[in-house]
C-alpha cells in the first residue's frame, strides 16, 4: 500500500510542478520560441544525446566484461533499452536499473556482480559529472568569466562534491568506511546500506584501473550532454560562453535525478528554468530546452518499450 501511494503522490507532484510552470510560462511562448528555433540545431542536439545512450551501453558493457559476465552486444542493447521503458513510469532512473540487474542476473546469474557493474555505472557518471562541474567553475573563476556562478551555484557545487567524495571514500577508503559504520551503527538501514554499498565494489577496488577505464565512458557521455543541450540553446538563439553550460547543466542534472517525481519530468524543468535564469537566459527559452530533453526522453523510452514488447520480453522468457 505504501508504494502505491508514494508512486501516486510522484504523479501528483511531477504534474503539480509541470502545471505551475505553464502557469508562470505561458504555452504560448513556448510554441512561439519552437517555431521560430533553428531546427537544424534541434535535430543535432536529440542526434547528440542519443549517442549518449550507446556509449552508455558501451560503458556498462566494459564493466559487465570485466566481471565476467560475459553478455553479448544484442543482449545488452535489449536490456539497456528496455530499461528506459521502465523509467518513464517511476521516480527517476531506479526502475530502469532494478530491471537492469533483474534481467542480467536471470539470464547469467553472479546478481552481486551485476549489482555492482550497475552501481559503478551509475557512480563513475556521477563522478565525472562533479569532476566537470568543479573543474568548469575553477576555470570560469581564473579566466575572470562572469559565469553566474552565484551562492546557491556554489552551495550546489560544494553539496555535489561532498557527496561524491564521500561516496568515494566509502567505496575505496576501508578506514573510512568502518567510521561510518561505528558512527551510524545505532541506525540498521544506512548501515546495512554502507556494508552493501562496500562489498559490491570490492573488485573495483582490487582493480582500480577497471574504474578509471568506465570514468573515460562517464566523460565523453557528460560532455556529449553538455553539448547537447548547448547547442539546443543555440537552436533558440542563445549566445553565450559554453563554459556557463559545463557548470549549470550538471546541476540540472543531479536535481532531475532526485526521486521525487516520473521520469524526472517536473524537477528537471524547474531545476532548468532556475539555473538558467542565473546566467540570463531566459526562462521561457530555459523551459523549452528542458521540454526537449524531456520529449527525447520520452521517445526514447517509447522506443524501449517497443524493444521489450516486441524482441526482449520473449527472450527473457526463453531464458535462452
Amino acid at each position: 500500500m505504501n508504494k502505491k501511494i508514494f508512486f501516486i503522490f510522484r504523479i501528483v507532484i511531477t504534474f503539480a510542478i509541470i502545471f505551475a510552470l505553464f502557469k508562470f510560462i505561458p504555452y504560448s511562448k513556448i510554441v512561439e520560441i519552437y517555431k521560430y528555433s533553428y531546427k537544424p540545431y534541434i535535430v543535432l542536439s536529440v542526434c547528440i544525446s542519443l549517442v549518449c545512450y550507446f556509449v552508455g551501453i558501451a560503458r556498462w558493457k566494459l564493466l559487465l566484461n570485466h566481471l565476467n559476465i560475459n553478455v553479448t552486444k544484442k543482449e545488452i542493447f535489449f536490456c539497456y533499452f528496455s530499461s528506459l521503458f521502465f523509467n518513464l513510469f517511476f521516480p527517476s532512473f531506479i526502475a530502469g536499473d532494478v530491471f537492469r540487474g533483474a534481467s542480467i542476473s536471470y539470464r547469467y546469474g553472479d546478481t552481486k556482480k551485476v549489482v555492482s557493474s550497475i552501481f559503478m555505472d551509475r557512480f563513475s557518471g556521477g563522478t565525472t559529472l562533479t569532476l566537470m562541474v568543479l573543474f568548469a567553475a575553477l576555470l570560469s573563476v581564473a579566466l575572470g568569466f562572469n559565469t553566474g556562478i552565484c551562492k546557491e551555484v556554489v552551495i550546489s557545487i560544494a553539496i555535489l562534491c561532498l557527496i561524491i567524495g564521500a561516496m568515494a571514500f566509502v567505496v575505496f577508503n576501508e578506514s573510512f568506511f568502518l567510521f561510518l559504520v561505528k558512527v551510524f551503527k545505532k541506525n540498521k538501514f544506512i548501515t546495512e546500506k554502507l556494508i552493501s554499498a562496500h562489498e559490491q565494489c570490492g573488485f573495483f577496488r582490487e582493480n582500480p584501473y577497471v574504474f578509471f577505464k568506465s570514468l573515460i565512458y562517464s566523460a565523453l557521455i557528460n560532455v556529449l550532454g553538455v553539448s547537447s543541450v548547448f547547442i539546443a540553446a543555440k537552436a533558440f538563439g542563445v549566445n553565450i560562453n559554453l563554459i556557463y553550460f559545463f557548470i549549470l547543466v550538471p546541476l540540472v542534472i543531479i536535481v532531475s535525478s532526485i526521486p521525487i517525481t516520473i521520469a524526472g519530468a517536473g524537477t528537471r524543468e524547474a531545476a532548468s528554468v532556475y539555473f538558467f535564469a542565473l546566467a540570463g537566459i531566459d526562462k521561457t527559452i530555459g523551459l523549452g530546452v528542458s521540454l526537449l530533453s524531456l520529449i527525447t526522453v520520452v521517445f526514447v523510452g517509447i522506443m524501449g518499450g517497443l524493444i521489450y514488447v516486441g524482441l526482449y520480453h520473449r527472450r527473457l522468457q526463453s531464458g535462452s
